[in-house]
């Protein structure tokens, strides 16, 4: 064998050393992004306001219709009763049950939704999912209407079931909508250390309905 092909071997044997270690390289990359994956929950608010820092840009991100609607619930005439906030999960919009419902009801004020209804207008024009979850306070709650037991729990959920059902009615289709009763298990104000007036202030902010949009 000349020196050529010595050469020519020794050429060959650190391609193929290269390649092999190249390999082994993108297997454990592959495999590092696998686990990367697995492992991650991506929360859409949190991204959008990073996409937004990046970018410099919020259009037609929940940035800016986080923005949109507080400029609606605190302008005038304003959205009794209505907050929203912009959290990892998505835009928040929380409505007071007391303007909604009568005591211990499930059917919409159609007084009521005049109002609201220009907060659900703006997020129509978007093509984001509406999780509607209904929430109650504290207080035992047991009736027994037409052979039905109702209680905290299916109250929340019927009033969440109503809200879906008027969204439904303004044009929101039925894939983007979904709901549910949490009863008094997410409250915005722990109870338990309240007392008099200050309870009674915690669990008006607990009862509400919840537009998650994500």
């Amino acid at each position: 064998m000349n020196l050529n092909e010595l050469e020519q071997q020794g050429h060959d044997e650190g391609l193929d050393s290269f390649y092999i270690s190249f390999g082994d390289l993108m297997v454990i990359l592959c495999v590092f992004l696998v686990m990367l994956l697995s492992m991650s929950n991506i929360e859409v608010g949190s991204f959008e306001k990073v996409k937004s820092v990046m970018t410099g840009k919020t259009e037609n991100t929940l940035v800016s219709l986080a923005e949109d609607l507080s400029e609606i619930i605190n302008g005038i005439p304003g959205v009794p009763g209505a907050s929203v906030q912009l959290d990892s999960d998505g835009v928040r919009v929380n409505l007071d049950t007391s303007v909604l419902f009568e005591q211990g009801e499930a059917v919409i004020d159609e007084q009521a939704l005049e109002s609201v209804d220009i907060i659900l207008k703006d997020i129509l024009q978007t093509e984001y999912q509406v999780d509607i979850e209904g929430h109650t306070d504290d207080v035992a709650y047991y009736r027994i209407v037409d052979g039905e037991t109702i209680t905290n729990w299916t109250l929340s959920g019927r009033r969440a079931s109503s809200m879906a059902l008027h969204l439904r009615r303004m044009g929101f289709k039925a894939d983007r909508i979904r709901i549910v009763g949490y009863a008094d298990t997410r409250p915005v104000v722990d109870p338990e250390s309240k007392r008099g007036i200050a309870l009674e202030e915690a669990r008006a902010r607990n009862r509400r309905v919840s537009l998650l949009i994500r």
